[in-house]
């Protein structure tokens, strides 16, 4: 009998706090209302972030769940991995202000209660385009001349030849 299963990703969870420390200063304290699950069942995402429902919380304890695809996972090398992870903690996004530290006299961003789920929503993708459409149209919008920078400015590129590697490599070994 086909069916959906989870099981905690404990690995995911220790990738998550590692790119949170790096990348994510609005998650730091709240590392503890995050839930990391894998789904195990036919699925077309590699990945899924989620703000919790009042039961989910209620049952949980936790604001925010990542669900990642257990079979995209096991194909994806480590990079790919990361990249995943980073992707999903992106979608989390918190109240905040700013305000003058007295000590030093500079600006500090306050993030609000961790527990509230008020302080918590869903960031949706900074770009979703068809490549088509920019071929035949260019950087016709704002945010995608804002992500194609961001392309171009990029420490690493992984291509799509090294996609192909890692799975020519996997199915070598």
């Amino acid at each position: 009998m086909a069916g959906v299963f989870f099981k905690e990703a404990t690995e995911v969870r220790e990738i998550a706090d590692e790119l949170i420390d790096k990348y994510h200063p609005h998650l730091q304290d709240a590392k503890d209302v995050i839930g990391y699950y894998f789904r195990e069942g036919s699925s077309d995402w590699a990945g899924k972030a989620k703000k919790c429902t009042a039961f989910e919380r209620y049952v949980t304890g936790n604001m925010l769940f990542v669900f990642i695809n257990a079979e995209a996972w096991e194909r994806m090398s480590q990079e790919q991995r990361l990249a995943l992870v980073d992707h999903e903690l992106c979608h989390f996004s918190r109240k905040s202000t700013k305000e003058v530290d007295p000590k030093t006299n500079e600006w500090v961003t306050i993030y609000e209660n961790k527990n509230d789920p008020d302080s918590w929503s869903i960031r949706e993708h900074d770009v979703e385009e068809f490549s088509d459409v920019i071929k035949r149209h260019g950087l016709w919008d704002t945010g995608i001349e804002k992500f194609a920078a961001a392309v171009r400015e990029a420490d690493y590129q992984m291509s799509l030849d090294d996609i192909e590697r890692e799975g020519v490599l996997r199915a070598v070994k």
